[in-house]
């Protein structure tokens, strides 16, 4: 694993190919266009030749050249600060040399790493308070999605009407909108948006323009997404749940998911709320779940592979690797302490529901 490992999926995260686009400071890269998605976790000025016992991963370390004036001592410095996780190196022209050596810049891409010039008239601290002031502004769009998301959760789960949401928009009188929910990255969308997040999840609320299109505002279809809409705000509950949905779905085929995707006892199970599933896991999970703890049986196994299998009693017996008579007891077994017998249709269709909630 990675040093930085722990905060690379920050959709807040500063990465290195990001320094480059700052007006100012501003810094060019050198070399080839490697590691420009790694996360920078904070700039380092460290002029010593092994900086690695100052270093905890994610760095971009700053040198002034003064200790690496040699081409082994360069590619010693490289080494070092790979060693230690370092994101990125920073190099301060017009200190020892006006050009970043090649010989450090060989060394540092061959291990992946970026190496910037940093020109001759600013100075290391000028990296450090940019970098600064823009974690801050992250960190403070981080816990406003975060807030707006906890806001959907609450519409989501029915705990709350989706009219709380009107004075969340930028503009209260709109009355339809656009609901689009991705897993890990957000996709891009055409117009302003409410953004929120939830867990791994990525929301966007984007309100309908008067005249505008009622297709799906998305511009950005590498990133799988569920979507519904558009909707009258009243209905937003349900279309949030929706997107949800098909977010869920859309990250496991890696096609975007609406509406339409979702007319499926999955996408049904995917739009209870917590209330709505709860009958589900109290009579059909938990009787399964409590008699597998209790006679070191596999009944909740039995139904996974039956609904796997549509019910297929020869192909569910062969991959529980049971006989035909043994399944057909189980799964009476099954009905006697759910009511429910995964071999039928109807029954089964029940299973996966209770499945599918269960799972979250």
């Amino acid at each position: 694993m990675s040093p930085d490992a722990s905060y690379e999926r920050a959709s807040d995260a500063i990465r290195v190919g990001d320094v480059f686009e700052w007006a100012q400071p501003h810094v060019d890269l050198v070399g080839d266009a490697v590691g420009l998605d790694r996360v920078i976790r904070w700039p380092l000025p460290s002029d010593l030749l092994d900086p690695s016992p100052y270093l905890r991963g994610g760095e971009l370390v700053l040198t002034s050249g003064i200790s690496i004036l040699e081409a082994a001592s360069q590619r010693r410095f490289v080494s070092a600060v790979c060693a230690a996780g370092a994101t990125a190196i920073g190099y301060a022209l017009g200190v020892v040399t006006d050009t970043v050596p090649p010989a450090l810049i060989r060394a540092a891409n061959a291990e992946g790493l970026a190496v910037i010039s940093v020109p001759p008239d600013m100075p290391f601290v000028e990296i450090i308070q940019r970098f600064s002031i823009e974690r801050h502004r992250r960190d403070g769009e981080s816990r406003e999605r975060a807030r707006v998301g906890a806001i959907v959760e609450m519409v989501r789960r029915a705990q709350a009407s989706a009219m709380v949401l009107v004075p969340e928009l930028a503009d209260g009188e709109q009355s339809r909108v656009h609901i689009v929910v991705s897993k890990g990255a957000a996709p891009r969308v055409d117009g302003p948006a409410l953004r929120g997040t939830s867990g791994p999840y990525e929301i966007a609320i984007v309100p309908v323009v008067d005249g505008g299109s009622d297709e799906v505002p998305v511009s950005d279809s590498d990133v799988p997404f569920g979507w519904s809409g558009p909707v009258e705000l009243g209905r937003a509950a349900t279309a949030i749940r929706e997107a949800f949905a098909g977010a869920a779905l859309a990250d496991r085929t890696g096609r975007p998911a609406g509406p339409r995707d979702l007319a499926t006892v999955e996408g049904l199970a995917r739009r209870l709320t917590p209330e709505q599933a709860a009958p589900f896991a109290q009579h059909v999970i938990d009787p399964l779940r409590d008699y597998d703890t209790r006679h070191r049986t596999r009944l909740m196994h039995t139904v996974e592979v039956a609904c796997r299998r549509e019910g297929a009693i020869a192909q569910t017996a062969d991959e529980l690797f049971v006989h035909e008579n043994t399944l057909r007891k189980r799964a009476a077994r099954i009905e006697t302490l759910t009511g429910l017998n995964p071999l039928r249709g109807a029954d089964r269709a029940a299973f996966v529901i209770a499945l599918l909630a269960d799972a979250g």
